[in-house]
């Protein structure tokens, strides 16, 4: 018999939330297939552990330990890039507006130095939308944005002048990017790749595309379906912090995003993590523990007190995993009976899992005794 608790559909949410970071880390990072690998030979152990193939289940934990040192170790840029990324999105409070100012002063600097000199040029300023699905390919750099750094990038010697560059915050993230082109038939005639690539990037998503147009030397800035030329490095700068310090959303919107956003990788979790949590509960035979533990009455009707107790310790036995036994502490487990339903009178109320909150496969094996007497009576009221 299974017993949920509050504690159990944590520890699940917890391996459903890990799995999701996993999976998503793992696709930024091109290990998707080794971090699945990782988790598909875990799974197998537990499972070979369920027909007590013990040489089977030892070569794929060895065999999944061995791969996540290897992940780690080559993918060791790509973590801590991560862990930056996890520092700056626990910081309370909104980025410094003077920072981004500055950094989109190089930006402008940049883009109007290249459009002198008709070098064709795409950045890309990430707000709120992920833009992990929509942009292939590329370098990453994990840079600080400066305008020699911009300009050498688009240079026609460089190989990575071809993409666009993404820019979050005060980085440069990637180089090089691929961007979906715009299906749309009412673009100008004059507009290339490069321009349709920054539109079809701009109308699926809230990021703010900055096209430098190598035939024409002038600048263009997409944000949703429209696009305006700028004339000036300080025009684009007022503009790009207006676009980017939008009204925050309304609960609904957030709610439905966090709902829909990577909705594929969020389903893999839940996938995985139920897969993992059903393996791990299927052996519950692993173990068997002797405990002595005490009784306790609890929500005992007012005016009513426990009397003629039968005993005041009961001794279990259990059976179950060795770690889930360590993990719930058996030791400190409590014989606890509710009262709040009784009424004066004879009782004998029954050991069960849910007198003594047992998680899902942990089991009572023997206990003795396997009831407990009681006699609940009023309580006397001495006169004064």
């Amino acid at each position: 018999m299974f017993l949920f608790h509050w504690q159990n559909v944590v520890d699940f949410l917890v391996l459903a939330i890990a799995f999701y970071v996993l999976l998503l880390w793992a696709r930024q990072a091109r290990a998707l297939r080794t971090a699945l690998a990782i988790v598909g030979m875990h799974a197998g152990s537990l499972l070979a552990r369920r027909f007590d193939l013990i040489i089977t289940s030892w070569v794929l934990d060895t065999a999944a330990v061995v791969a996540l040192v290897l992940l780690v170790v080559v993918f060791q840029p790509e973590l801590r890039y991560a862990l930056l990324r996890l520092e700056s999105l626990i910081k309370l409070g909104p980025r410094p507006g003077a920072a981004l100012k500055a950094a989109y002063q190089e930006v402008a600097d940049a883009v109007f130095a290249m459009a002198a000199v008709r070098l064709g040029a795409l950045c890309v300023i990430v707000r709120e939308d992920s833009l992990e699905e929509l942009v292939t390919g590329g370098v990453r750099l994990n840079a600080d944005v400066s305008t020699e750094l911009l300009e050498a990038i688009f240079r026609k010697e460089s190989p990575l002048h071809d993409g666009a560059v993404i820019i979050d915050g005060r980085q440069i993230l990637r180089a090089n990017g691929l961007l979906p082109l715009s299906t749309r038939t009412d673009l100008p005639l004059m507009y290339g790749t490069r321009h349709r690539a920054a539109m079809g990037l701009a109308e699926r998503c809230d990021a703010l595309v900055i096209a430098v147009s190598e035939e024409r030397g002038e600048v263009t800035l997409m944000h949703n379906r429209e696009a305006r030329v700028v004339t000036d490095g300080a025009s684009l700068v007022v503009l790009l912090d207006r676009l980017y310090s939008r009204p925050p959303m309304t609960p609904q919107r957030r709610m439905r995003r966090a709902v829909t956003a990577h909705l594929g990788f969020k389903l893999a979790a839940l996938g995985m993590a139920s897969t993992i949590w059903i393996f791990s509960w299927m052996d519950t035979g692993s173990t068997i523990r002797s405990v002595s533990l005490p009784v306790e009455f609890v929500n005992i009707p007012r005016g009513m007190d426990v009397s003629n107790q039968s005993t005041d310790r009961l001794d279990v036995q259990l059976r179950g995993k060795s770690w889930m036994m360590d993990t719930i502490g058996v030791a400190r487990l409590v014989a606890r009976f509710d009262l709040s339903h009784a009424h004066e009178g004879s009782f004998r109320l029954m050991v069960t899992p849910e007198v003594l909150n047992l998680p899902p496969g942990v089991i009572i094996d023997r206990v003795s005794p396997e009831a407990v007497r009681i006699f609940l009576k009023a309580r006397v009221r001495t006169k004064p």
